[in-house]
């Protein structure tokens, strides 16, 4: 169980991670170099969903029972991460936006069956909102991309 201190800056951290996802929407809808702040924020998600694929291969090794398929699934962020570098923009951000959105899906149901403690539910609760807003503004670039 974490401290109070602890969650209190895991909570800091993950809403400081939504500054670069606020600051390169900012940039493209408002034309600053709008195509470089629409490449770093691809970027940037790629790099998140990585991230987070690594929490989920953390969690999987921490468990005795776990199936292979949870590595595997693990591992997937990151290989979609490196292939949309080579896609158009807006596709960059429909394809990571549905890969958040579906990713978001299936490990809040593999946190919530393997966090079941009441000591993680600040956790989904973060997972929830800091998803929620990524989501959103991938909206807001696909479609100022397009």
């Amino acid at each position: 169980m974490l401290h109070n201190d602890a969650i209190h800056t895991a909570q800091r951290l993950g809403f400081l991670g939504l500054v670069p996802f606020l600051a390169f929407t900012l940039g493209g809808l408002l034309d600053l170099e709008a195509a470089a702040s629409i490449r770093l924020f691809v970027i940037y998600s790629a790099i998140i969903l990585s991230f987070l694929g690594g929490v989920h291969w953390g969690l999987a090794m921490l468990r005795d029972d776990a199936p292979t398929r949870e590595l595997h699934w693990s591992m997937l962020p990151s290989i979609v991460g490196i292939a949309v570098f080579v896609a158009a923009h807006w596709l960059s951000s429909l394809v990571l936006l549905c890969i958040l959105a579906v990713a978001h899906l299936f490990w809040l149901k593999f946190e919530k069956r393997h966090l079941q403690s009441p000591d993680h539910a600040w956790y989904i609760e973060l997972r929830g909102r800091l998803t929620f807003t990524v989501v959103a503004l991938h909206i807001i670039l696909v479609i100022i991309s397009i």
